[in-house]
């Protein structure tokens, strides 16, 4: 697609939350849940496609005000908020994560590591630390504690941001996994092949929707995917600079209600 469609030419919006939906104060404006409110008179689906897991999710549909498919985990999970049932799309082989914490250890002995698996997660204590988050545990390895629900894998590495912690392990995972980040000082493992456009792709798939019918919105790399897969993709001014080159259009920020904007714009508003 070549220029911003139409409202009637959309069957779906997608967004990332955290940074793009999410303004001042990591609530959604009064502004932006009345253009969100709009898009029911239209009678195009809402879905916010998060890498929180599925246990931070539970809240958004308040917060946004109508109702919200969600897509979890980067793509790996979809969760349904009215009955509280995770559905996982994707899994990792158990042995090539184990391989990659091993891997990433002997090269970056610092590296603190955490997995989500089904509605679990388990950290190692200096993953937490590193984090800034509270320790209440034992874990030094998390190899032994992996089983064959694991599909996300986070590693962080001492005083190293997203795009320095991806830059060191990058090189190590060999196809063995997806490697992004969401702008935090960690990086996210992922099945090979998914991602946020993986999970939309799914469900546009369930509801015969093309890629065309979609809008998305975006602000970090772990968007990048799933704006190209858009048939058009939207960065918020915020976003980062490798997911502003992936996006049709950059518009305002998160704080200044971008998103609801270009929606507004593309109804005449």
């Amino acid at each position: 697609m070549t220029s911003r469609p139409q409202i009637e030419q959309v069957a779906l919006v997608a967004t990332d939350f955290d940074g793009t939906l999410l303004g001042a104060d990591r609530e959604i404006s009064d502004v932006t849940k009345q253009v969100l409110y709009s898009l029911t008179e239209f009678d195009i689906e809402f879905v916010v496609v998060t890498g929180r897991p599925p246990r931070y999710c539970d809240s958004i549909p308040e917060q946004t005000g109508i109702p919200t498919t969600l897509i979890c985990a980067n793509g790996a999970v979809f969760h349904d908020s009215h009955t509280g049932v995770t559905t996982q799309f994707a899994r990792m082989n158990l042995a090539d994560a184990r391989a990659l914490v091993t891997a990433i250890r002997e090269a970056h002995p610092t590296a603190g590591f955490c997995a989500e698996m089904g509605d679990d997660f388990v950290a190692e204590r200096r993953w937490l630390e590193q984090a800034g988050r509270s320790a209440e545990t034992d874990v030094s390895d998390l190899v032994p504690l992996l089983d064959d629900r694991v599909h996300k894998l986070l590693v962080n590495l001492p005083d190293l941001s997203a795009d320095e912690t991806m830059a060191a392990v990058n090189p190590l995972v060999k196809g063995r996994a997806n490697i992004m980040h969401a702008g935090l000082p960690f990086v996210e493992l992922m099945p090979p092949g998914v991602d946020k456009a993986f999970g939309l792709r799914r469900l546009c798939e369930e509801r015969r929707i093309s890629a065309h019918q979609v809008v998305a919105f975006g602000d970090m790399p772990n968007d990048n995917a799933m704006l190209e897969f858009a048939g058009w993709g939207v960065a918020v001014a915020n976003a980062h600079p490798d997911t502003q080159k992936a996006a049709d259009e950059v518009t305002w920020s998160n704080r200044e209600d971008g998103v609801a904007r270009v929606i507004a714009e593309m109804m005449g508003v």
